[in-house]
């Protein structure tokens, strides 16, 4: 199993504060709440500060949120388009695409642009995330009055020159199997296409901000099965493993428990040592957990048998912090999706749950 790990420090797809995957039912209560129609999902309507409104919509049953929507509450433009240093109003089409590098994604089941009531045109630009299961959706409007204009000054050729005057007016995020049956299964994609890396708007100054399982959440990065076959043998492409045969062996039998067909193992290498493997009890292939150090300090482990998402914490000997890391097992290679210093070595003393909560 190779290993392939890549620093993406910005991969919480959060809109003023909320994520996909939270439970919606605990949003505000005094907030303003339409069922639809069909009594599968809930619409949640918020006012937040800054001049943002955002529209949530989340599943009845599960409670979980699949389609956050952000539009500015004010027809001043200025207000944060909740993506990087994007601003409602003045963030123009042709900087989205530019930015990302193509037109991005379309569904077959919509049109990508669409008449507005007062005569304007609205555009989707959509795009992966990646190492996520959502698509981040931004909706530029290019006004009557623009048109108007555009066709004075160019005739037949104002539409080479739409994508500089339609500005951001929503920023969207969604759970793309929720799109899909809304949208439609098939997907087109522009040349030059690749999934984006989410950034969160740009915080105030002089506010940090924390690591929370909130911004990367497990839902986020569902496993693809539950593997409920025989368990195979391990069969060991790395190394140093083979020196923990029986160990690996046992923990595999007790069948998987990380991203639907993993076995997690970890082995301690003296005082407050450990290596840790994981182990597909469907191939039998054994790898090593992408810790930074070759002997981990203080190692705690957070994973779940119905997600990718596996959160390392260990202590680095020479800098004395306590480091945490988000990572995700695609297709048998590791990605890394965030890395941190969290405090000093004793930090690592706390379990993760505890420092994500702190």
């Amino acid at each position: 199993m190779g290993v392939s790990v890549s620093l993406c420090p910005a991969h919480s797809q959060t809109i003023a504060g909320h994520a996909i995957g939270e439970d919606g039912s605990k949003l505000e209560a005094d907030q303003r709440a339409s069922p639809n129609l069909t009594t599968e999902y809930t619409t949640v309507e918020l006012s937040i500060p800054n001049g943002i409104d955002v529209t949530a919509t989340y599943q009845n049953g599960s409670n979980k949120i699949i389609r956050i929507e952000a539009t500015p509450r004010l027809p001043e433009p200025g207000a944060s388009g909740q993506f990087g240093n994007f601003v409602f109003g003045k963030t123009s089409l042709s900087e989205i695409r530019s930015r990302f590098g193509s037109k991005g994604l379309l569904f077959t089941g919509v049109a990508p642009a669409t008449a507005t009531p007062d005569g304007g045109v609205t555009i989707v630009s959509s795009y992966e995330v990646q190492g996520t299961n959502i698509i981040a959706s931004f909706v530029s409007k290019i006004s009557a009055a623009s048109l108007g204009d555009l066709n004075r000054r160019f005739g037949e050729d104002m539409y080479g020159h739409i994508e500089s005057v339609a500005m951001l007016e929503s920023t969207v995020v969604a759970d793309i199997d929720y799109l899909k049956l809304t949208r439609g299964h098939e997907l087109v994609y522009d040349v030059g296409y690749a999934p984006i890396v989410w950034e969160d708007a740009m915080s105030p100054v002089g506010v940090a901000r924390g690591i929370s399982l909130a911004r990367i959440s497990p839902s986020q990065l569902p496993a693809h099965r539950i593997y409920k076959g025989p368990i195979n043998a391990p069969y060991f492409t790395d190394a140093s493993a083979r020196n923990f045969q029986t160990r690996i062996a046992e923990g595999m039998a007790g069948g998987p428990v990380f991203a639907g067909e993993y076995a997690v193992i970890q082995v301690g290498c003296g005082t407050g040592c450990s290596i840790a493997y994981v182990a597909s009890v469907r191939t039998g292939e054994v790898s090593r957990i992408p810790i930074d150090d070759e002997a981990a300090q203080y190692l705690d482990l957070k994973y779940q048998i119905d997600s990718r998402l596996l959160v390392t914490q260990s202590a680095r000997g020479e800098a004395l912090k306590c480091h945490m890391q988000f990572l995700t097992m695609d297709d048998g290679e590791w990605i890394s999706l965030l890395e941190r210093d969290i405090g000093p070595t004793e930090s690592c003393y706390n379990s993760i749950a505890q420092n994500l909560r702190n």
